[in-house]
């Protein structure tokens, strides 16, 4: 049975975040944590938030296996050492205050710096929708464990599921990679050969499942954008340095949560330790 580790604190997207959970549960039995993080400058009034979360999920699922803690210290810090034995660590976002959340320091981007588990972020407002689930593809291990994700959220959510393949041409260096540039279909069809590779690796593993997939000559927070507002569920995948620095994922989350129309998955690979771990 899946194990969902929920962060929440009160506000609008906390329980967007529950919300979330509930659906989640109504459709396949899962065990639930509530863990609300209190800062060192925090009053008591902080185990409302816990008591109100406790409310709303069992009025929503009847006979969830729901439990609750309270802890103290940084949330990104106190959110990855609750997610050591989960499955899913899930999490609200306000998209719709950019600036504040530059200010705190990219509250989701830490705290997924900090999981042991795979993230999902749930924007404010959040309601159920059809669609399906997309998933942004590169070459590399961490986003291999993601297209296996993706396809498993596809899979049980009935949908379907997309792989964009975002490539875009080296920059110009004086070493001699600038003569690249002179052969971009070369560098197309290396990309095509990959992504179908991939794609007939899954069509294996989930032979009844609807799978597209699509090759944008963009970056991968471009390549991804587009598909936000049809979406489910967007995946993405993490090997947890780049989200410490600023890299690859880190970036590409920080531009989906900018737009976020639906819940951001990001699976991390087992390869790479978490910061601080």
């Amino acid at each position: 049975m899946e194990k969902i580790v929920v962060g929440v604190d009160g506000s609008a997207a906390s329980r967007s975040a529950l919300a979330w959970v509930a659906d989640r549960c109504h459709a396949q039995a899962a065990r639930v944590e509530i863990v609300h993080v209190i800062a060192a400058h925090e009053s008591a009034s902080a185990g409302d938030a816990v008591a109100e979360a406790e409310r709303e999920l069992r009025g929503a699922v009847l006979g969830l296996d729901l439990t609750s803690r309270r802890m103290t210290g940084g949330v990104a810090r106190a959110l990855g050492e609750a997610s050591v034995d989960a499955d899913l660590l899930v999490i609200g976002v306000d998209p719709g205050h950019p600036v504040q959340a530059a200010l705190s320091g990219w509250l989701p981007i830490r705290v997924i710096a900090r999981a042991a588990s795979s993230v999902c972020l749930v924007p404010s407002g959040w309601a159920p929708r059809d669609g399906g689930v997309t998933v942004g593809w590169q070459d590399d291990l961490s986003s291999s464990e993601a297209l296996i994700f993706a396809a498993r959220e596809a899979q049980r959510t009935s949908s379907s599921l997309r792989i964009v393949h975002a490539w875009r041409l080296p920059d110009p260096t004086v070493d001699g990679s600038a003569a690249l540039l002179t052969r971009p279909g070369r560098l197309l069809n290396d990309h095509r050969a990959r992504l179908e590779a991939a794609l007939r690796s899954v069509r294996r593993r989930f032979p009844t499942l609807p799978i597209e997939a699509d090759l944008v000559r963009a970056d991968a927070a471009a390549g991804l954008l587009p598909h936000v507002p049809r979406a489910r569920a967007m995946v993405v995948g993490t090997h947890r340095e780049g989200v410490v620095v600023g890299a690859y994922v880190g970036s590409v989350t920080h531009d989906l949560l900018r737009a976020a129309e639906c819940p951001i998955f990001v699976v991390p690979s087992s390869s790479f330790p978490r910061a601080g771990a």
